[in-house]
């Protein structure tokens, strides 16, 4: 039946992105005017959204799905040449996320866009208002185009979106990986902005302040908040808050100091790149991890004088709503949010590739660092796995983790590496099990590296004989296996090389 579906495609020749998982976004650069109002209809805005991209699915694309807040309109879509695309229009429920409802738009393309093609530009023209979607299902996303905050993000649908109208498209757009955008905002009022974007220009113009926002690297898709922002720059991370008062975000801006100070003790020193920011949002809205960004109610923000005494953010849940757990990033069993975000920066795989070398290592240092109290579980998860996939396949068993890519086990890499470095953990003891995270991220962070630049590394610098069989054992020399078949838990595991 799989045959015959993909002999009628064949013949069909261009069809419709079904899964806009198929396009990939190269850079983007939005361009809007806003007019804030106390009551939703009554704000507006004006915006237009040139993106570029390309077709990575096998099927060539002739038309694309797009979708925007159900307050916002399409006006037109051009593309190259200045050519109006066909577009139709409608406003429709959101398959599998009733009762949300979108402005679905169907735009087709000049021709049709075949795999591996050079990219094709547009730039999507669309108006309107931003309506409170928190009581249709997105919980924690109720901006409005208010005077004294609104968002401007992916997950309000305030600039268009390439997915089709249901759950999974959804939350497939909305992980999308990092890309470079830019951004020119028209702001009334005295209010600032902050969010994955870093302001790379502001002037103002009578009552209009004009913000162009870049990104200075890959980033997902852009979050912008708008409010009467202050902010307490840090060269690590920066606080930007609106309701606190000056003393208390101080402490507060301290207290983040110290806490990158103790990672750095941890981790290796903090690349000059890597920043963070973390800015205030009113209570009632949430909004998904984003790596280098945390938006944050007032009540989840440290109290000043337990920074103070403890030198540590207080811990903060991750309560977001589930329709935004699928973000592609660890971490939902940490013990605080903020420090969760703040791991992220010394992630060895900055730009959360699937299947890359460095997953297994950040997944574990992630629970590692924020809940140890979640290792038994993790440890347990991921020895059970190994061991199903050891007793059902006997390839994967005699297959070194090195030669995962080459044999079609890459989506087992990161289950397999999470188990390996729980393992080393254990036989190295702390404080060389961490000494050699900090000489893995200053020789494979920067240039090329996969599996065997790791295993190289290991065997390099591991001292501790055990530990280094180990590491030879299931990164070069296929013994997974036959340690999996002797081992009945993780503990037994670790006990093999004792």
């Amino acid at each position: 039946m799989r045959l015959l579906v993909g002999a009628l495609l064949l013949l069909l020749g261009a069809v419709s992105a079904r899964a806009e998982s198929d396009i990939e976004l190269l850079n983007a650069t939005l361009v809007a005017k806003f007019h804030f109002a106390e009551e939703a209809p009554d704000g507006q805005m004006v915006g237009a959204y040139q993106v570029s991209f390309r077709n990575i699915g096998d099927t060539p694309v002739s038309k694309i799905s797009l979708l925007l807040n159900p307050g916002l309109q399409f006006d037109k879509v051009v593309g190259p040449g200045g050519k109006t695309l066909k577009l139709t229009s409608r406003v429709a429920s959101a398959t599998g996320m009733r009762p949300l409802e979108l402005n679905v738009a169907e735009v087709t393309l000049p021709k049709s866009l075949r795999k591996g093609e050079s990219r094709l530009e547009i730039v999507v023209h669309y108006r309107g208002y931003l309506q409170d979607l928190s009581q249709t299902g997105l919980v924690g996303v109720k901006e409005t185009l208010h005077p004294d905050f609104t968002m401007i993000r992916a997950q309000s649908f305030g600039y268009p979106v390439f997915a089709d109208a249901d759950r999974l498209s959804i939350q497939e757009a909305w992980t999308h990986k990092p890309f470079y955008q830019v951004a020119f905002l028209d702001v009334p009022g005295l209010n600032s902005v902050v969010g994955n974007l870093k302001i790379a220009q502001k002037t103002t113009d009578g009552d209009i302040t004009k913000f162009e926002m870049k990104s200075e690297q890959p980033t997902g898709l852009m979050t912008l908040a708008i409010g009467p922002y202050k902010f307490m720059p840090q060269p690590a991370a920066s606080l930007a808050y609106m309701t606190m008062d000056q003393s208390s975000a101080a402490a507060v801006a301290v207290s983040l100091e110290r806490e990158i100070s103790s990672l750095s003790n941890i981790l290796g020193p903090l690349p000059n790149s890597k920043h963070l920011t973390i800015a205030e949002i009113p209570d009632g809205f949430k909004h998904p991890r984003d790596t280098g960004l945390a938006l944050l109610t007032l009540d989840q923000i440290n109290v000043p004088d337990l920074a103070q005494k403890t030198g540590r953010v207080h811990p903060i849940e991750d309560n977001t709503d589930d329709i935004f757990q699928a973000n592609g990033v660890t971490g939902h069993l940490s013990e605080g949010f903020v420090r969760s975000n703040l791991i992220d920066l010394w992630r060895l795989n900055p730009r959360g590739k699937q299947d890359h070398w460095a997953v297994g290592i950040d997944r574990y240092l992630q629970i590692r660092l924020n809940e140890e109290v979640a290792l038994p579980h993790l440890r347990k998860g991921a020895y059970r796995s190994v061991r199903e996939f050891a007793s059902k396949d006997p390839m994967f068993s005699k297959t070194p983790l090195t030669e995962y890519a080459v044999e079609g086990f890459d989506s087992k890499i990161n289950t397999v590496s999470t188990l390996t470095f729980n393992v080393l953990d254990e036989l190295l003891g702390r404080d060389e099990f961490f000494a050699l995270v900090r000489s893995m991220r200053a020789d494979l962070s920067v240039g090329y590296a996969d599996m065997q630049s790791v295993a190289d590394h290991l065997d390099m610098h591991i001292k501790d004989k055990k530990a280094r069989k180990f590491a030879n054992n299931w990164f070069q020399k296929g013994r997974i296996g036959k340690d999996m078949a002797k081992a009945g838990s993780f503990e037994e595991l670790v006990a093999l090389y004792r």
